[in-house]
């Protein structure tokens, strides 16, 4: 674990394991698109130390970019801030699934999801529990929280959270003030209509050129 994770893990933590709550781990996740050709190219230009990623759900894109920095030899600390409560559609669809016998996004236990222990699991059974720090928070408040706590900013932001119109705009507000000088805003989930309007919408507030890589977008700051 880098500098930045330790000193995040202090402040906020404390001396508690963060992954003590691990349970059973679960790859059947269908919807991580984060190109690993991207993380290839972002990691391999821009040599980040801290990046952060908003919107975690159980891990897949959080473990392929972890892959990808130890694969090219970068020490990266990443930050997955999430409420591990799942979005609007998936309590929607929760019951159907139970009664259909299918894979469920949120897996709820007595009432509550199970995103978190889930995430926790596959994490560790990655072995990189020492890379990937959560922060069980919305978008807002965990990015909030990290700049409060720390004097690092992150080089990388990936938004890939709420997807909602307005609410996806002011992550990515909060997100371009977060982020270093000189650091990366990107995402996922281009096709959606909420996410489009709302990266172009955010785009044309500070200035700043989208550049879209198949269903991908990068805005640097």
């Amino acid at each position: 674990m880098g500098l930045i994770g330790q000193e995040i893990r202090r402040v906020l933590f404390g001396s508690q394991d963060v992954y003590a709550d691990a349970g059973p781990s679960d790859n059947g996740y269908p919807h991580t698109h984060l190109s690993e050709a991207l993380v290839e190219r972002v990691i391999g230009e821009r040599k980040p130390q801290y990046w952060v990623e908003v919107g975690s759900m159980l891990g897949g894109s959080a473990l392929l970019v972890a892959r990808v920095a130890e694969r090219l030899g970068c020490e990266l600390d990443i930050v997955c801030v999430d409420p591990f409560t799942g979005d609007v559609n998936m309590w929607a669809w929760e019951q159907d699934l139970v009664r259909q016998g299918k894979w469920r996004f949120l897996g709820l236990v007595n009432g509550a999801p199970t995103i978190r222990q889930r995430f926790l699991a596959n994490v560790k059974d990655a072995g990189f529990e020492g890379v990937i720090t959560p922060l069980p928070a919305t978008g807002i408040v965990g990015m909030n929280v990290l700049e409060r706590v720390s004097n690092y900013r992150p080089d990388v932001v990936y938004v890939d959270s709420a997807h909602e119109e307005d609410e996806t705009f002011l992550e990515l507000s909060t997100a371009w003030d977060f982020l270093v000088k000189g650091g990366l805003l990107m995402g996922d989930d281009l096709d959606w209509p909420a996410v489009r309007n709302d990266v172009y919408k955010f785009a044309g507030s500070v200035g700043a050129q989208v550049e879209v890589v198949g269903n991908q977008w990068l805005v640097g700051k």
